[in-house]
């Protein structure tokens, strides 16, 4: 009797180590949901539609239990709907409580012009316009680019600020940007337009990512899915979790760390897998 005891509890030992490592071994890997833009869909107060999509996201999202979401701005298709804004707060908390919630504020939430003002009002209402979030294995960095586009004062902080913490997240590799607007659409030297960074300050921006060895960009603004490369660098721009101006379906794109690299995808909210292996 004592032996079969010995056995069992020997098995169950056995057991719990192993899934102890199954569950050490699990793929880091974050989700970006970019352009929920509420009341785009209806260009009116009405945000049923998006108020849809979002729940399936969600839903979605909290089955994963992804390390962390970040939101890569336009919350809000309007900033004085108040209706809209309250509606994306309670969107927000029905993700898991243990999912910790990051935002980066899009052109949309403090407007083309992202003035003082405007970028302070953003972050009493989500905390934050910027941000670093270590795991072991990999660092993100979340940053303003309404202040870069706009080309406002508060250009050369923001250029300080991420200057430092790219500095920090030097030993932790890979390093992972995410912001509202791409620094390019496609090529690194191409003319500014409405969706991108101006030459003079992409460059800037580009030689300092190179500098500290960024991996992967991350971006949205576009409400559809584009690559590009720079040097060693790759930039990855998100379809939206609202309304979609290309082929890309609503979805999120889905980040993971594996053999030290950083590799994004884009699901439209159909094909979001049940689990990340």
């Amino acid at each position: 009797m004592q032996t079969r005891l010995f056995r069992l509890a020997l098995l169950c030992t056995m057991m719990m180590a192993y899934m102890s490592s199954f569950a050490q071994k699990k793929t880091p890997f974050f989700v970006q949901i970019s352009d929920p833009q509420l009341c785009f869909i209806s260009s009116s107060n009405d945000f049923t539609a998006e108020k849809e999509l979002m729940g399936r996201i969600t839903e979605k999202v909290n089955k994963l239990k992804p390390d962390f979401v970040v939101f890569s701005g336009d919350m809000v298709h309007w900033t004085d709907n108040a209706a809209s804004l309250d509606g994306f707060k309670q969107m927000c908390s029905e993700f898991d409580k243990d999912i910790p919630l990051y935002f980066v504020p899009g052109n949309h939430d403090v407007t083309n012009d992202a003035t003082k003002e405007n970028v302070e009002a953003f972050v009493a209402r989500y905390g934050h316009d910027r941000f670093v979030h270590k795991e072991k294995g990999y660092t993100v960095i979340g940053y303003n680019s309404c202040v870069i586009k706009a080309a406002t004062p508060a250009e050369s902080d923001e250029y300080a600020w991420l200057e430092k913490a790219l500095k920090r997240a030097r030993r932790n590799k890979p390093i992972i940007l995410v912001a509202h607007h791409p620094m390019f659409l496609s090529k690194y030297d191409e003319k500014e337009v409405y969706e991108n960074i101006g030459v003079e300050l992409r460059m800037k921006y580009l030689k300092l990512f190179e500098q500290y060895g960024v991996d992967l960009v991350l971006s949205g603004h576009l409400h559809y899915c584009a690559r590009g490369e720079y040097k060693d660098m790759q930039f990855v721009t998100a379809g939206p979790a609202g309304r979609t101006l290309g082929k890309d379906k609503s979805g999120v794109e889905i980040i993971t760390i594996k053999g030290g690299k950083a590799e994004a995808k884009y699901y439209d909210i159909e094909s979001i897998p049940l689990q990340i292996k």
